[in-house]
């Protein structure tokens, strides 16, 4: 489950910051945009099973130094750590981009790729990227696909 979620926590980022999500309503949008801004640190994954099970991944404290930026002008900054050892933990990856939220979608661009968000929540100090995209490979709650997974953060 491991490498699933690190290969989550990279679709994942890409695809927040390369798609774009919003409501009709020009003041839900607003709001979601506001409530976004800021800097967020991943807590967890979790696959919701479509029994309405939920398998979790807790993020390692490795991990969690992970930052997700959203900024108000529309850009982004993301960096990812991973522990390849008990003493190393490690920069994965980082890079910028820009996001949106338009027309009920959530999208972001990173080097010129553009990624949409399926599954998006924000409220309060918490904040949900997900795909409804399931991978046939992958069971969750014995023989059941995901119905849909996303990474949470908490805002810092």
């Amino acid at each position: 489950m491991k490498t699933r979620n690190l290969t989550f926590i990279f679709l994942l980022t890409s695809l927040f910051f390369l798609a774009s999500c919003s409501n009709n309503d020009d003041s839900d949008s607003n709001l979601e945009s506001n409530l976004l801004i800021g800097i967020w640190k991943p807590i967890k994954a979790v696959d919701v099973c479509s029994s309405g099970s939920q398998e979790v991944y807790n993020y390692s404290l490795c991990e969690q130094n992970g930052r997700l930026t959203i900024n108000a002008g529309g850009s982004f900054s993301e960096s990812s750590y991973y522990e390849y050892s008990s003493t190393n933990c490690t920069e994965e990856f980082s890079y910028n981009g820009t996001w949106k939220i338009a027309n009920d979608d959530f999208s972001v661009i990173v080097e010129g790729d553009t990624i949409y968000i399926t599954f998006f929540e924000v409220f309060e100090n918490t904040l949900r990227l997900g795909m409804y995209e399931i991978d046939p490979e992958y069971t969750c709650d014995g023989d059941n696909l995901p119905s849909h997974y996303y990474t949470e953060y908490t805002r810092i």
